[in-house]
């Protein structure tokens, strides 16, 4: 047993004196990098010095150009998310052809100043909420679609028509009074879309009926309701006949009431979409063409100077360790 126990303490002392040859041999070299740059410091200092003054210059003149943007909120109608969103998405291509480019009312020159051009949704969760509410309302799986719900797809093209609102961003490559009527005749053209006027035009003259025949049926109600108060009924939801039609249903005061709040609502709903829905989409809010100024990061100012010194240092390790090959083939 002792003749194992010595072995095991020899093989431990082995174990430590690698270690601690391990553990010299990475101070002699941390030692040695100090030393090195110890004696280089009059040549890294002015390396310092002058790429930082390089990397300042480069991001002067670079990072604070100026940016020019518009920023447009739309509310597209009667389902032409998709057709805009497919037209914004082909305008750098098409800005190519000068017969599509005239039909704009713009020049090639004009197309050359917008940079980008970019449209995306403002996300809102209860949008696509609302909308799968509405197509579904009566029927049992919606339920189930709202445990389902999934935050992350509501970034996928197909909740496009479930969003509300859009945003259009315009970048300029140079400040232009034509900038704004630029956009100004893309947004018209893309409002002169004569399948969706056609869709506008007929939605809006069936809404003025239904508004006109909706109001008729309010005023037969608030007289009907105004006759009553001369002679009113013992309660409330007595029964009363508002036609002479044996076949007719009775209703109660309470059911004319409801039917009253009902029809001031839809009205309201329509009136609203006769003054709002008259185009293809509606503004929201429409920006000026802002210049941005970018922030100074300092990226170059930093960046070039560790690339500048981090390959002096390489050459100079390149060249100590080529020594070294030379040294070790003498020997």
């Amino acid at each position: 047993m002792s003749n194992e126990n010595y072995k095991d303490e020899l093989d431990l002392m082995q174990v430590f004196g690698m270690i601690k040859g391990i553990f010299k041999n990475f101070l002699k070299l941390i030692i040695s990098v100090i030393v090195f740059y110890k004696k280089k410091w009059i040549l890294f200092l002015i390396l310092l010095i002058l790429s930082g003054a390089i990397g300042f210059f480069i991001d002067q003149n670079q990072d604070t150009k100026d940016n020019y943007t518009q920023e447009i909120i739309i509310e597209p109608k009667y389902d032409s998310a998709k057709y805009i969103y497919d037209f914004v998405e082909e305008l750098e291509n098409n800005f190519k052809d000068s017969v599509f480019v005239n039909k704009l009312g713009i020049s090639l020159n004009d197309a050359k100043d917008i940079k980008k051009i970019t449209i995306e949704p403002v996300i809102r969760g209860t949008d696509v909420l609302d909308n799968l509410k509405e197509r579904y309302e009566s029927r049992e799986f919606f339920k189930d679609i709202m445990k389902a719900y999934d935050e992350d797809k509501l970034k996928e093209e197909g909740f496009r028509d479930f969003y509300k609102h859009h945003k259009l961003t315009i970048n300029f490559n140079k400040a232009n009074d034509n900038n704004s009527r630029i956009i100004s005749s893309i947004l018209n053209y893309i409002r002169s879309n004569k399948y969706y006027q056609e869709i506008s035009d007929l939605t809006l003259k069936q809404k003025k009926i239904d508004i006109e025949r909706n109001k008729t049926s309010l005023q037969f109600i608030d007289t009907y309701l105004s006759n009553l108060e001369k002679t009113p009924l013992k309660a409330e939801n007595e029964a009363i006949i508002i036609s002479s039609g044996s076949e007719l249903p009775m209703v109660s005061i309470a059911s004319l009431l409801q039917k009253k709040e009902l029809l001031i609502d839809l009205i309201n709903d329509q009136e609203r979409v006769l003054i709002l829905d008259k185009e293809i989409f509606s503004f929201v809010t429409y920006g000026d063409v802002i210049s941005k100024r970018k922030k100074l990061l300092n990226r170059m100012m930093i960046l070039i100077p560790i690339l500048l010194i981090g390959l002096v240092s390489l050459f100079y390790f390149l060249r100590y360790l080529n020594g070294e090959i030379k040294d070790f083939v003498k020997d």
